[in-house]
């Protein structure tokens, strides 16, 4: 427990603040635990766009537009014009100064003070700084006003054709993109920097040029456009490469880094921050580019770590603490501080206790010294959880620590629960002295969630709700989802659970709010998303679920948990795409008269299922049964399922799992005369496992005149029959390939399966082995309509778009140039792509999310089925499936669930191929009609 002198800290945040000297500190949010302290656009920026994709020391910044008036205006001034001049120049160096409160205050003034004396250009500029300072404060009406204002006055401003307007102009077009990019106007933004971009070049700022066409990269990413934004980033890459000034090439090379890893472009990041640190001369730019290389190599260990490869994750981790030592060691005063907390996070984070404990000391010494600013604030939050990641007591999980187990002997104590807790009382005071109440809200509530661990209840729901009502003064979704979360906590510990449903869906809808903000602005999320956030969801179908005694979850509530299951899935494809999918329509928004939809949601005690039969009401059946037990089975099942002979404990798996999901369904599926169909909208580790397998004692669930159908829980079309014949164009490589280092082996049936498929329907001339090229494919694809496509070839899906790729001849097709492949066919007909079979193609191993891969695919490129297997297949009955497959589709009224069933129960039943080894790979995504 926090002892009782920490309600005195509690009493004395209600306090007065004494006023003390303020400077600068140049050390951003630690990344230990980033999307805890993710604003809305980019954690304590402190520069305007484009430099807010920048790291955050201005006055090194690329494309900085925090400026005083250009020279040209400069000169001749009569004393009343050094007045203004000065209040402009003041707020810059309280904004530099991340005292954004006092730079407003200036700004304003100089701002009236231009306007009296009729100098409408450079009022424009500082309302332009006003308006971005209102924007680090979450004052979004107020920014709007201003901006809306400084466009006004340059919009009306006679002598237009000058370099200086020009630029003025341009630095107001960049404060209105932020704006809008930070309100989700997506379109807006990058339309806004486009004109910034090309007033910079009117007015000469190569510099600025640059950094806008990195902010429309950004954009460009965030709305899907990826092939776009790599041309985008690429003409960076172009430009600075042509440059003479080696300092802003070295600035840029580092921004575009830094702009490539949020996006997602790991190793181009990699190689691009490398050069950036080969051309740095001065210890200040070489402080920075390890420091980004530090923060690219740990999101290159996050990537590899979520997809299963933990021996790859520990060489980029090491790789990254070993940067952050660089850093800290030729850092310039003070600057160490932020690669020495990213390290201890880290050291954190994979269970480095020893090394840690020589680290943390230094940083609190550090810490003590720091003047208040926004940066040293969260500086102290950072610092703060880190040391509570080091109390044997504290909810590991809870505070993100990456690491759960508790730490080792250390030689020397930790830091008390009580000095964290002054530290974090420490921000809440230097918040409130800088009037700064996105940082105060922070600050107070992580303070909150310490009183939480420390199981002082009362004092965190204070402190909480504190948080909570700053939040709510600056209409901050991406703060107030964090504190309606821990209220939801507090409360549901408190026995109040409408009282804690209300609030966790205060916060699911503040998350929904900003989801393009927590997914697309930082790659790191795509990897850790699930993990952090997921939970929130998961307890709120929870509460949803619980009822007292043996009674039923009410419509409303089984609706609702629906809803969210949905919601978090709809996130996950996202993560995965890197784009918005909203808008999209829900397959159960559409019945299908012959369907059972069956959702199946894992939770911490049981195994809940609600579903759907035609003509009634949503049922819920639940079957009490650990998480842990259930992963387990999963785990075992799939495992077994791809080593040929372990039928035996395939069975064994698969009874229990039926026991669980099936059984419980059966009077009722027993009682339905109208049900054909069964289609899972699967949850979690469920998707890595074909429902088909599924075993009774006696009966596969294949075997119980069902089809099995898979569906993401959300479809760019609605299920709905084909009414057409399908035209096929089908290829493939069967010949053995070494690509990038990996072996791909023979595929014996290419020919004979393309030829007996094109017995069955209409197949174009296939491109075969060297013919199934990237460059021919989009050829033939673009050369007639086509409305499925059939490729056999070796693929691997995965939950990392970069490791998801199909085989062409010589190359890989990553998931990105496969997605825009596929498009091309859904483009040139009016019709969406009705099928798209890969045969030969497996899920990655150890990467329990990799159905994502076949799930993306669908989603992004509007094909309405997706056919493949999770395992290798055997050829020769992989192409026995698939002739049998197109056989029975070419019937009139069998559906693709259907078409698929019959071919399954043929390798069973009529080929001998009884092992579940053989025939339950094929998995349908999709549209099963």
């Amino acid at each position: 427990m926090i002892v009782r002198p920490l309600k005195l800290i509690l009493l004395a945040l209600l306090g007065a603040i004494a006023t003390t000297s303020i400077s600068t500190l140049s050390a951003q949010p630690a990344i230990s635990f980033p999307y805890n302290l993710q604003l809305s656009f980019f954690p304590s920026a402190l520069c305007p766009l484009p430099s807010a994709f920048f790291p955050p020391k201005c006055k090194y910044s690329t494309g900085n537009d925090i400026k005083g008036t250009p020279s040209a205006i400069t000169q001749s001034l009569e004393p009343q014009e050094n007045i203004a001049q000065s209040l402009l120049q003041q707020g810059i160096e309280k904004y530099e100064a991340q005292q954004f409160s006092l730079a407003a205050s200036l700004w304003q003034q100089a701002a009236s003070a231009f306007a009296l004396q009729g100098d409408d250009l450079n009022q424009a500029l500082a309302l332009s700084n006003l308006s971005l300072t209102y924007q680090h404060l979450e004052q979004w009406q107020e920014a709007e006003e201003t901006i809306t204002q400084s466009l006004s006055l340059l919009h009306i401003h006679k002598d237009a054709d000058t370099p200086t307007y020009q630029e003025i102009l341009a630095k107001a077009w960049n404060t209105q993109g932020r704006l809008q990019w930070s309100k989700g106007q997506l379109e807006e933004a990058l339309n806004t920097w486009k004109l910034a971009a090309s007033n910079y070049g009117k007015a000469g700022n190569q510099t600025g040029v640059i950094g806008s066409l990195i902010n429309q990269g950004k954009a460009l990413q965030a709305l899907g456009l990826s092939t776009q934004a790599q041309e985008t980033l690429t003409q960076v890459n172009q430009i600075l490469g042509l440059e003479s000034d080696s300092q802003l090439k070295t600035q840029g090379l580092r921004h575009l880094g830094n702009a490539l890893r949020r996006v997602g472009r790991l190793e181009d990041s990699q190689q691009v921050l490398t050069e950036s640190l080969a051309l740095a001369e001065s210890p200040t730019t070489q402080h920075l580019a390890l420091l980004e290389l530090g923060n690219t190599k740990r999101a290159l260990g996050n990537k590899a770590r979520a997809i299963g490869k933990e021996a790859e994750a520990m060489v980029y981790t090491q790789a990254a603490i070993e940067f952050y030592q660089q850093a800290a060691a030729i850092s310039p005063s003070r600057e160490h501080l932020q690669p020495q907390l990213n390290q201890l996070s880290l050291l954190l984070e994979i269970g480095e206790w020893a090394e840690a404990e020589q680290l943390w000391p230094q940083i609190q010494q550090s810490i003590n010294s720091l003047p208040p600013s926004r940066t040293a604030i969260y500086a102290r939050i950072n610092f703060a959880r880190s040391l509570a990641c080091l109390q044997p007591s504290l909810d590991k999980e809870l505070l993100l620590c990456g690491n759960n187990s508790a730490p080792e002997r250390l030689s020397v104590a930790p830091p008390s629960q009580q000095t964290i807790a002054q530290i974090l009382a420490t921000a809440v005071q230097q918040a409130q002295q800088l009037a700064d109440r996105s940082a105060q809200s922070y600050a107070l509530g992580y303070l909150g969630e310490l009183y939480e661990l420390a199981g002082q209840q009362p004092e965190a729901q204070t402190l909480t709700q504190q948080a909570l009502l700053l939040a709510e003064t600056l209409q901050s979704p991406n703060i107030r989802y964090r504190w309606e979360w821990q209220l939801g906590r507090l409360l549901e510990k408190q026995g109040d659970i409408p009282g804690a449903i209300a609030a966790y869906n205060r916060s699911v809808e503040a998350l929904e709010s900003i989801r393009n903000d927590l997914l697309l602005i930082n790659s790191d999320v795509q990897f850790s998303f699930r993990d952090n956030v997921q939970p929130l969801y998961r307890k709120l179908v929870d509460l949803l679920l619980t009822t007292e005694g043996n009674t039923t979850p009410s419509q409303e509530n089984l609706q609702q948990a629906i809803r969210q299951i949905d919601a978090l899935q709809l996130a996950e494809l996202e993560n995965f795409l890197g784009c918005n999918l909203l808008g999209q329509r829900k397959i159960d928004q559409v019945t299908d008269p012959t369907a059972a939809i069956i959702y199946p949601i894992i939770l911490p005690d049981r195994l809940a299922v609600i579903f759907e039969l035609p003509g009634q009401e949503l049922g819920y059946q639940e079957t009490p049964i650990s998480q842990e037990e259930v992963l387990q089975t999963l785990k075992t099942l799939r495992a077994n399922l791809t080593t040929p002979g372990n039928t035996p404990e395939v069975l064994e798996a698969a009874e229990s799992l039926y026991s669980w999901l099936i059984k419980p369904l059966e009077p009722v599926l027993a009682a339905s005369t109208v049900v054909e169909t069964l289609v899972f909208i699967l949850d979690g580790a469920l998707r890595n496992v074909p429902m088909a397998v599924l075993y009774d004692g006696e009966q596969y669930l294949i075997e119980k005149d069902y089809a099995v159908a898979i569906a993401p829980q959300l479809q760019l079309f609605s299920p709905q029959s084909s009414q057409q014949e399908l035209n096929v164009f089908a290829g493939g490589v069967g010949i053995p390939q070494s690509i990038d280092g990996k072996s791909f082996p023979k595929i014996e049936k290419l020919t004979e399966e393309l030829e007996r498929i094109a017995e069955q329907t209409t197949v174009s001339k296939p491109l075969l082995n060297e013919d199934f090229t990237k460059i021919k494919i989009e050829q033939q694809l673009q050369s007639d309509r086509f409305s499925a496509i059939h490729w056999k070839t070796h693929g691997v899906f995965s939950s990392d778009p970069e490791e998801t790729y199909i085989v062409a001849y010589g190359e890989r097709i990553k998931a990105q140039d496969l997605n825009r492949l596929i498009q091309t066919s859904s483009q040139k007909g009016a019709e969406p792509l009705e099928l798209l079979v890969l045969s030969a193609c497996e899920t990655a191993q150890g990467d329990d999310r990799a159905v994502l891969g076949l799930a993306g695919i669908a989603v992004r490129t509007g094909t309405r089925s997706v056919l493949s297997t999770l395992w290798v297949a055997k050829d020769a009955p992989n192409t026995e499936f698939m002739v049998r497959f197109y056989e029975e589709l070419s019937k009139p009224g069998v559906t693709k669930a259907q078409a698929t069933h019959q071919a399954q129960l043929a390798l069973l039943n009529e080929y001998g191929y009884s092992t579940p080894h053989i025939w339950a790979t094929y998995v349908l995504v999709g549209n099963w009609l």
